[in-house]
């Protein structure tokens, strides 16, 4: 009888407890995603992701959290990463507030293949410590979080020559609650292009996903763009489609996109 009233006594003591913990404490996702270019892989270590925080009315002391990517295998073939396909690198809590850098960490293999040929990549000596992105994203208490880097591989690599590249990673952050999508799918079957999504100055490109049958996805974007496709075949002509209206936490759907023959 003494052990239930005193476990009655502490109910409410632990209940404040866990509520205390979730008013400060926000749940984050981070992805990895892509946007496409001329080669047939990409691939690098991948060790993890650093974020770094500050709680609400304290951006002058932030704090840094380490969250390593789990796999065994910690090669990524980002290429890969276009249409629906993203990859989950660190997950994690962290005080709520805002989220102002994100770093991600890579390993000392880093290699890209064209026409079957594998060439070395290397880093800067900063970037070898991380590929950093200043962000403001707000995380709010007792909430999951999906961030997401999409790392853009056709304006971070340029090939010298014939053979060698040159590898200054590009990479962006968006926030999975502050964007939307666009998203479609290209005909024939089997046709790939490169594709932009364009808002004034801003340009986000993506590309076909053939394991998804032809489906292609934009994704951290807000407000009116203009969509242009470009197929990788000359035998088709470029589509413009114009006035692409994308709100926020929805997707707007393009539909079928069939490339048109040249006469």
């Amino acid at each position: 009888m003494k052990k239930y009233c005193i476990l009655l006594l502490l109910l409410p003591f632990l209940n404040s407890c866990t509520s205390d913990q979730e008013r400060t404490r926000s749940l984050v996702n981070v992805f990895l995603v892509d946007a496409p270019a001329d080669i047939d892989a990409l691939w690098v270590e991948v060790l993890g992701v650093e974020l770094q925080t500050a709680t609400f009315g304290d951006n002058a002391n932030g704090e840094s959290q380490y969250f390593p990517y789990e796999a065994g295998n910690k090669r990524v073939d980002i290429a890969q990463l276009v249409g629906d396909q993203e990859l989950l690198i660190g997950r994690g809590e962290v005080n709520s507030g805002t989220l102002q850098k994100l770093t991600l960490r890579l390993g000392a293999e880093k290699y890209v293949m064209k026409n079957g040929v594998r060439t070395n990549l290397t880093l800067n000596s900063e970037q070898e410590e991380g590929l950093s992105i200043d962000v403001d994203f707000t995380l709010r208490p007792g909430i999951s979080h999906d961030i997401y880097i999409d790392f853009d591989i056709l304006n971070s690599l340029r090939q010298n020559g014939t053979s060698g590249f040159t590898f200054s990673p590009k990479l962006r952050a968006f926030s999975k609650a502050n964007t939307g999508n666009i998203s479609g799918v290209l005909r024939p079957s089997g046709q790939n292009a490169y594709l932009y999504a364009v808002q004034q100055r801003d340009t986000i490109s993506t590309g076909v996903n053939f394991r998804g049958n032809g489906t292609f996805r934009f994704k951290g974007l807000e407000g009116t763009y203009t969509v242009f496709v470009i197929p990788k075949n000359n035998s088709f002509l470029a589509d413009t489609i114009r006035t692409v209206i994308v709100q926020s936490q929805q997707t707007t759907d393009l539909g079928t996109i069939t490339l048109r023959p040249r006469e």
